[in-house]
């Protein structure tokens, strides 16, 4: 296997650990000290080399079943396909023939609406696929049947991700992480579509991430920044959990979230409970007066 980290950045880091040692002035470390520190972050920077080494082992190790993976869902996919066949398509959004849209509501409804709902009615597959070279990355890949809102066959959702620790910080290395997401086009049949999209709260705005700012000071920053994590969590929600498990989302037997009438009723259900403790609350403060 290729070398994750080369000699010369090996050095670097080194020297990395030499500046950090510079920059310990506490008296409370006497220079033995300092140099038995500096020495035991060297282990652990020792330590942190051999889990990056690990995670790109896992990650070959992945791509293998990731094969052997796709030769089972690919047998759902036959599975699905063929009682679609024979019974048509359903309007009942509950309907097996409807099965992917099932699934993505019961994991995140939030981001469907009622238009997304008739689009995703033509979605028969969704699969991930790993990269380990020359970058590590992996793919979240939406697969529709031909239909009238939009040219493509396949969506894809790209996510990179960082195994290397910090030339300059290496010590604050925390295993892999996600850093960047690309989406794709979307070639909508109807410039209607594309500007309904643009404008409004939809689940293909999933393929349209945001950019970060290059600048932190810039107003925007925080909040794109925020968008881009729940972006991440929710990419690796759907490799893990989700695509694996998807028959037991579509019986219900595992939801990871609510509809937001069950949020609503929830929230109206928490109020109602507050009130009455505040009317409890004002019935006894005027019995003791």
């Amino acid at each position: 296997m290729e070398a994750v980290r080369s000699p010369r950045s090996r050095s670097a880091m080194a020297k990395s650990i030499a500046t950090q040692l510079t920059k310990m002035v506490n008296e409370k470390y006497s220079e033995e000290e300092k140099i038995a520190i500096a020495e035991l972050k060297t282990l652990y920077l020792q330590t942190i080399q051999l889990d990056v080494e690990l995670q790109r082992e896992i990650y070959s190790l992945e791509q293998k079943f990731e094969l052997k993976h796709n030769v089972i869902f690919d047998k759902r996919k036959k599975i699905l396909q063929d009682f679609k066949k024979n019974h048509g398509d359903s309007t009942q959004n509950d309907n097996v023939t409807n099965f992917w849209l099932r699934v993505l509501k019961s994991s995140y409804t939030e981001f469907i609406s009622k238009k997304d709902e008739q689009i995703l009615g033509y979605l028969n597959d969704i699969r991930t696929k790993l990269y380990n070279s020359p970058v590590v990355k992996f793919e979240v890949q939406f697969y529709f049947d031909k239909n009238e809102f939009f040219t493509n066959d396949v969506l894809l959702k790209t996510y990179y991700l960082n195994c290397v620790p910090d030339v300059e910080d290496p010590l604050s290395y925390d295993g892999a992480e996600i850093y960047k997401t690309e989406g794709c086009v979307i070639n909508w049949k109807n410039p209607q579509d594309r500007e309904n999209k643009d404008s409004e709260q939809t689940f293909f705005a999933f393929f349209n991430p945001p950019i970060l700012p290059s600048d932190e000071n810039d107003p925007n920053y925080c909040d794109i920044n925020n968008i881009l994590q729940n972006d991440f969590e929710l990419g690796f929600y759907l490799k893990e959990r989700v695509i694996p498990k998807a028959v037991i989302f579509f019986t219900g037997e595992i939801t990871d979230c609510q509809s937001s009438s069950d949020s609503d009723s929830d929230t109206d259900d928490t109020e109602e409970s507050d009130a009455d403790e505040v009317e409890d609350e004002g019935s006894s403060n005027c019995a003791d007066k």
